[in-house]
């Protein structure tokens, strides 16, 4: 599967080279796919990350994202 076969909408993780000089060297990215050139992700806190293609070292589907249920007090 090819990056571009990847349903947009999927949640997926895109970890990527970021500019150079850069500390640490790579990241990752976890949200929905909204663009395939450039890579565009939405993120789960409404933060959009624009990933250049040529920097992407993997880039893995997901699940869906998981419910947190409410923590118990006793």
């Amino acid at each position: 599967m090819t990056m571009n076969d990847i349903p947009l909408g999927t949640r997926v993780v895109i970890r990527y080279r970021r500019p150079d000089g850069s500390t640490p060297p790579l990241t990752d990215v976890i949200g929905e796919l909204l663009g395939h050139d450039p890579l565009i992700v939405l993120k789960a806190d409404g933060e959009s990350v624009e990933v250049p293609r040529d920097r992407v070292l993997r880039m893995k589907v997901l699940g869906p994202r998981p419910e947190r249920r409410p923590s118990t007090s006793d």
